[in-house]
C-alpha cells in the first residue's frame, strides 16, 4: 500500500495537503471530545453508547494529535496510510455509538475517504472505500448483531456510495494530477528559456539594462556594468535617463549609441535600453561602404592596368631603339616612372578592395610585437636604425593579426623613411603599448623624423593624399580603414622632435 500510495506524482505535490487534512483531523477529535464533555446528557452525540464514544474520541485526538506531529515533517505514506485506515475504523466507531447511520458521522466518514483517493488514486483509493464498507458493516451489524433488512441494504447503499465517491474521486484527481504535470513541465520550460535568454544577454557584446516604468533597473548584463554603476532596483544613471533615442554619448572616453525599445508582453511601462559602441557601428557600415566600394574599384584597376601595361611595353620598347637622343630617352624614363607610379596606386586599390572582413584574435601583445619586430629587422637588414619595443607582459587585445601586421608594416616603413632623412647616423623606431583604461589600450609608433606640419594633419588620412612624388597617398588611409574594421582608431599624436602615429584597440 505504501508503494501505491509513494508512487503518484499527486503525493509529491500533496505533502502541504497531508499536512492541512491531519490539522483538520486533530481539531475534528478536540470537537467531538469537548463536545461530549459538554453535552453531559449525550443528547448531541454518543448518546447510544457513551463510554464506548468517550474511549473511541480519545484513542481520536491522540492517534489524530500523532499523526498531525508526523505531517508537520516530511510524511511517511506507510504511516499516512496506516492513520487513514484508523481513523476511518474509530469514525465508524463514533457512528455506531451515536446512533447508526442515520447521525452525522455517515458524512464525516466520507472525508477520508475522498482524501486518500485524492491523495493516492488507484487500487489503494478503493481499498479504502471497501475497508469502510466493511468496517460501517461490522460496526452497524456483525458487532451489535443487527440484521434488520432495511439497514442491512442501508449500508450496502452507504458502502455503494463509497466505491462511487472513490470513482468520482479518483477522475478528479486524474485531471488535477494531469494539470499540475503541464503545469510542472511548462513551468520548468520556461525557467530553462528564462536561463537561456539570461544568458544571451549576459554574453552580449552590447550592454543591455531592463527598466520598469518608473525607471528602476530591473536586470543589466556584464557589459553594462563596466559602462556604468548599476544595482537591481536603483534609478537609471542620469546620462541614460536624459539620452534620447540614437543618441551618442560619450562615457570613459568611448563614445556609445544609445537605443530604447519598449516590451511587448510585459507589464505596462517596461523597456529595454541597449547601448553599444559607436565604433562597432561605424565598423559594420565601413564593412558594408567597403565591400561595394572594393568592387567598383577593383574593377576599374583592372580597366586600367590593361591599357597600362601596354604602355608601359611600348615605352620600353621605345627606350630599346638605337637613334634615340639623350632627351628622348629621358621621356621614356618618365613615362616608365610614372607607369609604375600608376600601377603602384592600382596594386594599392586592389589590395584595398580585397580586404577580407576582420578576423578578431585574442592577442598577447608583448610577444607579437617582439616577433613583427625581429620579421620587420630581417626586411630591412640593409639599413642602419635603432628599433625597440616597450609593452607589459600582461597585455591582451582584440585584433585581427593580420591586419594588425600591415598596420605596423606600413606605419613603420614610412617612419623609419622619414627618420633616416632627418637623421641618417641616428634613424630611431619605438613601439610603446600601455593600458588607457579598464577597455582600451594604445599603441604608439614613434619616429624621429620631423614630424607632420600642422597644415598637413588633417589631411593624413585622406585617400590619395601625399606629400611625396612617389607615393600613391593610400598607406595611412589603408591603416585607418584597417583599424576600424577591428573597431579600433587611428589618430596622429604630435610629439616634439618627432611623429607619432596612436592606435587605441580593444582589450580582451
Amino acid at each position: 500500500m505504501a508503494r501505491w500510495f509513494k508512487s503518484t506524482e499527486l503525493v509529491v505535490r500533496g505533502n502541504r495537503l497531508l499536512r492541512f487534512y491531519s490539522y483538520y483531523s486533530l481539531f475534528l477529535s478536540l470537537l467531538l471530545i469537548i463536545t461530549d464533555a459538554i453535552d453531559l446528557q449525550n443528547v448531541i452525540i454518543g448518546g447510544k453508547l457513551p463510554h464506548i464514544f468517550l474511549v473511541a474520541s480519545s484513542i481520536y485526538v491522540i492517534v489524530a494529535s500523532g499523526f498531525a506531529a508526523i505531517a508537520n515533517r516530511e510524511p511517511d505514506p506507510q504511516q499516512a496510510t496506516s492513520y487513514v485506515f484508523a481513523e476511518i475504523a474509530i469514525l465508524a466507531t463514533l457512528m455506531h455509538a451515536s446512533g447508526g447511520l442515520d447521525t452525522g458521522f455517515s458524512s464525516l466518514i466520507l472525508i477520508p475517504v475522498m482524501m486518500s483517493n485524492l491523495l493516492a488514486p488507484g487500487v489503494l483509493g478503493y481499498g479504502v472505500a471497501a475497508w469502510t464498507t466493511i468496517a460501517v458493516f461490522y460496526t452497524q451489524h456483525l458487532w451489535p448483531g443487527n440484521y434488520n433488512t432495511q439497514e442491512i441494504v442501508n449500508s450496502g447503499l452507504y458502502g455503494f456510495l463509497c466505491f462511487i465517491l472513490a470513482w468520482l474521486t479518483q477522475t478528479l484527481s486524474h485531471r488535477l494530477n494531469s494539470a499540475l504535470t503541464l503545469a510542472s513541465d511548462q513551468a520548468t520550460r520556461i525557467k530553462r528559456l528564462q536561463r537561456f535568454s539570461q544568458q544571451a544577454l549576459l554574453e552580449l557584446p552590447n550592454a543591455v539594462i531592463a527598466c520598469d516604468i518608473n525607471d528602476h533597473i530591473l536586470f543589466y548584463n556584464q557589459q553594462a556594468r563596466q559602462w556604468f554603476s548599476l544595482a537591481e532596483g536603483a534609478p537609471l544613471p542620469p546620462a541614460l535617463l536624459k539620452a534620447e533615442a540614437d543618441q551618442v554619448i560619450e562615457v570613459r572616453n568611448e563614445k556609445l549609441m544609445f537605443r530604447r525599445v519598449a516590451l511587448n508582453g510585459s507589464e505596462p511601462g517596461d523597456y529595454l535600453i541597449y547601448v553599444e559602441e559607436a565604433a562597432r557601428i561605424a565598423a559594420e557600415a565601413q564593412q558594408f561602404k567597403l565591400a561595394s566600394l572594393g568592387r567598383l574599384t577593383a574593377s576599374i584597376a583592372h580597366e586600367i592596368r590593361n591599357p597600362l601595361s601596354a604602355l608601359r611595353q611600348a615605352s620600353q620598347l621605345l627606350a630599346e631603339t638605337p637613334y634615340l637622343q639623350e632627351s628622348e630617352q629621358q621621356l621614356t624614363q618618365i613615362v616608365e616612372q610614372h607607369c609604375m607610379r600608376i600601377n603602384r596606386t592600382i596594386e594599392d586599390i586592389l589590395q584595398l578592395s580585397r580586404r577580407n572582413k576582420a578576423v578578431a584574435e585574442t592577442l598577447r601583445l608583448a610577444p607579437w610585437l617582439q616577433h613583427f619586430h625581429d620579421q620587420f629587422r630581417n626586411l630591412t637588414s640593409g639599413q642602419s636604425f635603432h628599433f625597440s619595443v616597450h609593452c607589459n607582459d600582461s597585455l591582451l587585445v582584440q585584433f585581427d593579426p593580420d591586419h594588425l601586421q600591415q598596420i605596423l608594416h606600413n606605419l613603420c616603413a614610412n617612419g623609419l623613411r622619414y627618420a633616416i632623412k632627418s637623421a641618417p647616423d641616428n634613424a630611431r623606431l619605438t613601439l610603446i603599448a600601455q593600458t588607457l583604461n579598464e577597455r582600451q589600450v594604445q599603441l604608439d609608433i614613434i619616429d624621429n623624423g620631423s614630424g607632420v606640419p600642422a597644415e598637413q594633419r588633417t589631411h593624413l588620412f585622406e585617400p590619395f593624399y601625399t606629400t611625396e612624388h612617389n607615393g600613391t597617398g593610400l598607406g595611412l588611409y589603408l591603416c585607418r580603414e584597417l583599424c576600424e574594421a577591428n573597431q579600433a582608431h587611428i589618430q596622429y599624436h604630435p610629439i616634439p622632435n618627432g611623429t607619432c602615429f596612436r592606435i587605441i584597440m580593444r582589450t580582451s
